[in-house]
C-alpha cells in the first residue's frame, strides 16, 4: 500500500497533520452534537479538554427526551446483548457439518468460553453506554484491547474526544483520540523511562496531579514489512504522543486486527459520522422545552399575577406574601390590584405537549423497547407476538440492527476469538473444522423478533396441514416433519444440543423398527400357536384313523386318504 507519510516527515508530524484533516471532517457536526448534549444527555459530549465536573442541564425543562434516550439505551442492551441470556451462537455454513456431534461439542465449548470472557470483562457496561451514544449522536465508538486479567477490555469513548474515518465499505478503520491524564497516570501506563524529561521532573518533585492531553492514533499501517511480526509491523498501528511536549512518541505499537468498534445508526452516502434518532427528535425536543416554559409562565401569572399599586405607595413597605397586611392611605379605594386578568386555559397546551412527547418517544422507539424490557410475565409473551404488535417499528429498526451486527457484535466476537486463540485458551477444533470458516448467528430477543416472521409461517403451515389431514389423512405425506423441526428450532434460536444429529435419529428409528418388527413377529407367533396345536391334534386323529379299517374307509369317502 501507499505510504501516507511525506519525505522527511516524522511519525509525530504525520499524526499531527492527519489529525488536522480529521478535525476538518468532524467540525460541521459539532454544533449539532452540542445541541443534542444540551437537550438530552450532557455528560456524553466533551468538545474541549478541561477539569472534570458535572455538566449543566439548565436547558432540560421537560426530560421526555432524556427518558426516551435512556429507554432506547436499555432496550437495545436488553434486546441485543443481554448478559442474562445467550445472544449469539457459533455454527457452520455447511448444514450437514453443524449436525455432527464433535462439531457441536467444540462450538458449544467455544461459545461458553467467550460468554465467560464477556461476563468477566467490562464489555456489557461499555455496550450499554455505547447504545446511548448510538441513539443520541448516531455512532458508538470504542476500542477492544487485550487485557492480562480479563482477556479483553473495552474502552468506550466520549464524543468530542475522538475523530474517525471510514473506508469505502463504511467500516471505521482510522481513529484518533485524546484524553487528559495526570502525570501519575501517564507514568503508570507508559513507564518512567519512556516519558519526556518534563514529566520525569514533575514526577520526581511529587507533582502527580498536573495533567496533559495525550493523543492516540489507530489506523492501518501502510509502511509495514509483512515478513516481520514485531509490534512495529502489525497491520494496525497504535501510537501515543503528548502534543505539547516534544515530537517523540510515548509508545509505538500495533494490533493484529482492527480494534475499532464503531457501529453507525444511519450513514448518509459516504459520510464518516451518522444520523441518529436524537437528531430527528431535536426539533420536537426544543419545541417541548418552549411549550413547557410557556405553560409554567402562564401558571405563574395566574398564581402570582403582576400587580398595580398607587404611586404614593412607591416608597412604602409592602408585601405580597400570603397573610401579609399592608396599611396604606388610598383615597381611590383601589389599593393593590392585578395588572391583568389571567384567564388561562391549559387544556389545548397540555394536549399539544402530549402529542410532542409521544412523537419524541416514537422517534426513539420507546414503546418498542418498553415491550421488550417488559416481556417477562407481561404482554407480549414471545417474539412472535412482539412481531405482530410492533412489526412496523421492527422493520424500521432492521437496518440499524444489521449495522450493529456487522460493525459491533461481529467484530467483537471475531477479535475475542482471535485473542483467545493466540492465548491458547480455546479447545482444539475437530478435524472436520480444520480450515473451515465459522458462522455467527444472533439469537437475542430483537434478532429473534426479526426472524419471528419465519416462525409464524412454519406454525401456520403446520396448522394448515393438520386441518387438511383431518379430511384427507394422506396429505401428511407431503410434510417433511424433520425439516420443519430443524427450521423452527433455528428460527427461535434453540440450543443446537436439543436436536439430535441425523445419523443418531436414523439409528434410533432403525432400532425402533427392529423392536416393532420383533414385537409383530411375537404377536403373530402367539396367534398361530393355537392353530398349530389344533393341526397337530388333527394329524394324530388322521394317523389313528388309518390304523382303523373303518376309519380308513371313512377317510377314503371324504377324499382324505
Amino acid at each position: 500500500m501507499e505510504n501516507h507519510r511525506r519525505d522527511n516527515e516524522t511519525q509525530t508530524a504525520y499524526h499531527r497533520r492527519r489529525l488536522n484533516e480529521l478535525k476538518e471532517v468532524r467540525q460541521p457536526w459539532e454544533a449539532e452534537w452540542r445541541a443534542l448534549a444540551e437537550h438530552i444527555e450532557p455528560t456524553r459530549l466533551r468538545l474541549h479538554s478541561g477539569r472534570e465536573g458535572p455538566r449543566s442541564r439548565d436547558k432540560i425543562i421537560d426530560s421526555t427526551g432524556t427518558h426516551a434516550y435512556e429507554t432506547l439505551k436499555s432496550g437495545m442492551h436488553s434486546g441485543l446483548t443481554s448478559p442474562a441470556r445467550p445472544w449469539f451462537r457459533l455454527t457452520t455454513f455447511d448444514p450437514d457439518l453443524k449436525k455432527r456431534d464433535s462439531v457441536k461439542v467444540y462450538l458449544a465449548a467455544v461459545q461458553d468460553k467467550m460468554r465467560e470472557v464477556f461476563a468477566a470483562s467490562n464489555l456489557y457496561r461499555a455496550f450499554h453506554i455505547g447504545y446511548g451514544d448510538l441513539g443520541q449522536f448516531g455512532q458508538s465508538v470504542a476500542i477492544l484491547v487485550e487485557d492480562e486479567e480479563t482477556v479483553i477490555r473495552v474502552q468506550q469513548l466520549v464524543h468530542g474526544r475522538f475523530w474517525i474515518a471510514r473506508d469505502h465499505k463504511g467500516k471505521a478503520t482510522t481513529l484518533y483520540r485524546t484524553f487528559r491524564w495526570s502525570v501519575q497516570r501517564i507514568i503508570e501506563r507508559f513507564g518512567y523511562d519512556n516519558v519526556p524529561e518534563r514529566l520525569k521532573s514533575l514526577y520526581d518533585t511529587s507533582k502527580y496531579g498536573e495533567c496533559f492531553d495525550v493523543y492516540h492514533a489507530i489506523e492501518p499501517r501502510y509502511d509495514r514489512d509483512p515478513k516481520l511480526i514485531d509490534k512495529r509491523n502489525k497491520p494496525f498501528l497504535s501510537n501515543y504522543w503528548i502534543d505539547e511536549i516534544g515530537s517523540e512518541l510515548l509508545e509505538e505499537s500495533g494490533f493484529d486486527s482492527n480494534p475499532i468498534i464503531a457501529p453507525a445508526w444511519e450513514l448518509s452516502e459516504d459520510d464518516h459520522y451518522a444520523l441518529s434518532p436524537g437528531q430527528k427528535a431535536l426539533g420536537d425536543i426544543r419545541m417541548l422545552q418552549l411549550e413547557q416554559t410557556r405553560k409554567l409562565e402562564g401558571i405563574d401569572k395566574k398564581v402570582r399575577p403582576p400587580m398595580n399599586a398607587p404611586t404614593s405607595m412607591q416608597n412604602s413597605p409592602a408585601s405580597l406574601l400570603p397573610g401579609a397586611v399592608n396599611y396604606v392611605d388610598d383615597p381611590t379605594g383601589k389599593g393593590f390590584r392585578p395588572a391583568m386578568e389571567v384567564n388561562l386555559s391549559l387544556a389545548e397546551l397540555r394536549e399539544d405537549i402530549q402529542e410532542v412527547q409521544n412523537r419524541i418517544e416514537k422517534t426513539f422507539f420507546a414503546d418498542l423497547f418498553f415491550a421488550i424490557t417488559n416481556m417477562e410475565g407481561v404482554q407480549p409473551r414471545n417474539q412472535f407476538e412482539l412481531t405482530q404488535r410492533k412489526e412496523e417499528q421492527l422493520l424500521q429498526l432492521g437496518p440499524v440492527l444489521e449495522n450493529v451486527f456487522g460493525d459491533q457484535l461481529g467484530p467483537t466476537i471475531d477479535r475475542t476469538f482471535d485473542i483467545l486463540a493466540a492465548r491458547e485458551e480455546l479447545p482444539p477444533p475437530p478435524p472436520e473444522l480444520q480450515g473451515t470458516e465459522l458462522k455467527v448467528e444472533y439469537i437475542s430477543t430483537l434478532a429473534q423478533a426479526q426472524q419471528a416472521v419465519a416462525t409464524g409461517a412454519i406454525e401456520r403451515g403446520v396448522a394448515f396441514m393438520g386441518q387438511v389431514s383431518a379430511v384427507k389423512p394422506e396429505a401428511l405425506d407431503k410434510l417433511d416433519v424433520d425439516e420443519a423441526i430443524d427450521l423452527y428450532f433455528d428460527a427461535i434460536g434453540a440450543p443446537p444440543s436439543m436436536i439430535l444429529a441425523d445419523d443418531k435419529v436414523e439409528d434410533i428409528r432403525a432400532q425402533r423398527a427392529q423392536q416393532m418388527q420383533a414385537a409383530q413377529t411375537a404377536q403373530m407367533a402367539s396367534q398361530v400357536a393355537p392353530a398349530l396345536n389344533q393341526g397337530a391334534k388333527a394329524a394324530q386323529v388322521l394317523a389313528d384313523a388309518n390304523d382303523n379299517p373303518n376309519g380308513s374307509a371313512l377317510l377314503r369317502q371324504l377324499g382324505l386318504a
